[in-house]
């Protein structure tokens, strides 16, 4: 029963819905949240659990939902129950009632009595990761017997063989492609052997453009394979990932890995030089709990690594050279004069302030530059990350973002109205020009 006494903290969290909690928040915060002192917060914790309401007439807050983008969700003055504590059972319909399973979630209820048959109850929700993995282990479509080298063997025997002829493999000029955000193990717009099969056809339009441009006089020498990172899906990235995916982390590493090598042994054949600059990427992060261990620990960076311990062992493949990514946020090389510098986005893409992508990578660059960051002396810089071509022109360095590879994002598209066309991005340097010739393969 309400005491005839009235306590200005139990009548304002009432109205407003909150449950105090000593332990979660200090007296300052409560005191600020409830427009009440600081010593009416400390007076309400000594008079006991029982409210004090007097005779007020107290108006309960309406049912508040709210949902994390952890898929974290709560609600606090939950309408369905307010004339008794609200139990587990409360807490499992509520789930089934938003049409998630319980099984899926731990859940917690806390309910606080203001009188005679008049309660405020909150429930709250969080995924049971461990729960969810293991339905998704069991119900989705893994392909496990998933042979990247046979599936691209086929994919060769339909293309064209490309005619190298007589043509100069030296020369000043720099032909640079990048190979980002395939993010193999990804089941949507065909799943894998989607993406090999676009990138098999890239690649013959590579060869085929490399051949155009030397026809044309351009002296091209070298070879550069941006791997810009998100090579692979990965497995816990965020919690129903499970549920996306064809391949297997294993089954992710040796796809990217094959398609790195395969690149290779169909390129390098036509330059005297090739340079892999490999940047690490947040989908190929090692995460424990959505948390990143280390900034080294990275499947993107490793397939490359993988690829290198190969082409090391290949006379043929000698003219190979790499730069990978170990803790640093990013590569460069200086060619043609110039220097060439990529970062897969994510760093400045949370972290840095700016209205716009290009402000946030411009700002992010000013940073280097400002630290001494050898990065922060690129004449261009490329990016990836957010899928969509973008091009910005800083004077001293330009900047150019990358569309993905990968089959885009139905979820994206349904929350934003955007999409972008997967595509490889290839240019030239020149002693001349930092970027020219430039050509997205679509």
């Amino acid at each position: 029963m309400a005491n005839n006494s009235s306590c200005s903290v139990c009548v304002n969290s009432l109205a407003q819905g909150v449950h105090l909690d000593q332990e979660e928040h200090t007296n300052t915060f409560y005191a600020e949240l409830l427009d009440v002192s600081e010593a009416s917060v400390r007076r309400h914790y000594k008079h006991g659990p029982d409210p004090k309401l007097g005779e007020r007439d107290v108006t309960m807050q309406s049912e508040v939902t709210e949902t994390s983008s952890t898929g974290t969700k709560s609600v606090t003055g939950y309408a369905a129950v307010r004339d008794r504590p609200v139990t587990m059972e409360d807490a499992r319909d509520w789930l089934r009632s938003s049409g998630d399973r319980p099984e899926d979630f731990h859940v917690s209820v806390r309910s606080i009595a203001y009188g005679d048959g008049l309660f405020s109850n909150k429930l709250s929700a969080w995924p049971n990761l461990k729960k969810i993995a293991a339905t998704a282990a069991s119900d989705e479509v893994v392909l496990e017997d998933f042979d990247p080298i046979e599936c691209l063997r086929n994919l060769r025997a339909k293309s064209p063989v490309a005619n190298t002829g007589n043509l100069q493999t030296s020369g000043s000029g720099v032909f640079v492609i990048s190979l980002n955000d395939t993010q193999f193990g990804k089941d949507e717009n065909g799943g894998t052997p989607a993406t090999l099969a676009r990138l098999d056809k890239y690649l013959a339009m590579v060869e085929a453009r490399v051949m155009e441009l030397r026809l044309i006089g351009r002296s091209i020498g070298t070879l550069v394979i941006i791997g810009g990172g998100d090579i692979i899906e990965g497995c816990t990235i965020y919690p129903n990932q499970s549920y996306s995916l064809d391949l297997t982390r294993r089954g992710q590493i040796n796809t990217a890995v094959t398609a790195i090598l395969d690149t290779i042994d169909r390129l390098a054949p036509y330059f005297d030089d090739v340079i892999v600059l490999a940047t690490r990427g947040n989908h190929g992060e090692n995460r424990i709990n959505g948390h990143k261990t280390t900034l080294y620990d990275n499947d993107d960076t490793m397939v490359f690594e993988m690829a290198r311990l190969a082409t090391e062992r290949d006379p043929a493949l000698q003219h190979v050279e790499y730069t990978i990514a170990e803790a640093e946020a990013g590569v460069y090389v200086d060619v043609a004069g110039w220097r060439l510098a990529t970062t897969h986005g994510d760093v400045y893409g949370k972290g840095v302030q700016g209205a716009t992508q290009d402000k946030k990578a411009q700002n992010w660059f000013k940073n280097m530059a400002a630290g001494r960051d050898p990065i922060g002396a690129a004449d261009l810089l490329i990016t990836h990350h957010f899928h969509h071509d973008k091009l910005s022109d800083w004077g001293a360095c330009l900047w150019r973002q990358t569309p993905a590879m990968d089959g885009g994002s139905e979820y994206f598209r349904q929350s934003t109205g955007e999409y972008s066309l997967p595509g490889m991005l290839t240019f030239v340097m020149t002693p001349q020009e930092r970027l020219r010739d430039e050509q997205v393969l679509r």
